[in-house]
């Protein structure tokens, strides 16, 4: 549990624009350059804040790694959250998920990507219960579809977890580059086959 002391300071940091435009350009820089390459000069410098109210509000430059970390995740959930709650097919919620997880991959380096997992065991740890949570939240989804019955009884859930995981390393296929003119057109191709095989929608006529 915080004490009343951190309670305080962090009331007073949310309530300061220079501590979210300390968070907002760590988050240009780490998800750009990764977050070793950035120190906390180049953080203050672009952000127009002193190394001074830095340190007021953070206690290095692994403290706001943390910091921006969480609220990427935040905001990633959000997003989620909001696809997931629309009263809409469950294809037309997974082709949304596709494109935001595309989206969402965009903003991040791989430089970034990396040192989140490896710089700070915190933000490791951070990381891995997200993940843990997050599947085990989509498969809850993907269950809820096979009792309404939009997808089959029989398939395996966490095999639809795992490849809808890994959109993000199949668009980055440069075999798969070469026969789409975009990845948007990647993504929908993959999702009718995914969800609907080599046979066709139901009513769907051939040309």
């Amino acid at each position: 549990m915080k004490s009343g002391m951190n309670e305080s300071l962090d009331h007073e940091a949310n309530q300061s624009p220079k501590y979210h435009q300390l968070l907002k350009t760590a988050e240009e820089l780490f998800t750009r350059h990764g977050i070793k390459r950035v120190t906390v000069g180049e953080i203050c410098e672009t952000a127009g804040v002193s190394k001074m109210t830095f340190y007021k509000f953070f206690k290095n430059k692994d403290d706001l790694a943390k910091r921006v970390t969480v609220a990427i995740f935040d905001e990633g959930q959000a997003r989620f959250n909001a696809i997931m709650s629309q009263e809409i097919p469950f294809v037309d919620k997974m082709s949304l998920f596709v494109d935001f997880k595309l989206d969402y991959g965009k903003r991040i380096s791989t430089e970034f990507y990396f040192d989140m997992l490896g710089t700070n065991p915190e933000i490791h740890e951070f990381l891995a219960e997200r993940s843990q949570n997050n599947l085990h939240q989509i498969l809850e989804i993907f269950r809820e579809a096979q009792r309404k019955g939009e997808i089959r009884k029989n398939l395996n859930l966490e095999f639809v977890a795992f490849m809808l995981d890994h959109t993000l390393e199949l668009s980055e296929d440069p075999r798969l580059q070469v026969i789409f003119p975009s990845t948007y057109e990647l993504v929908r191709d993959w999702l009718d086959y995914f969800f609907y095989g080599i046979m066709g929608k139901e009513g769907e006529v051939n040309a």
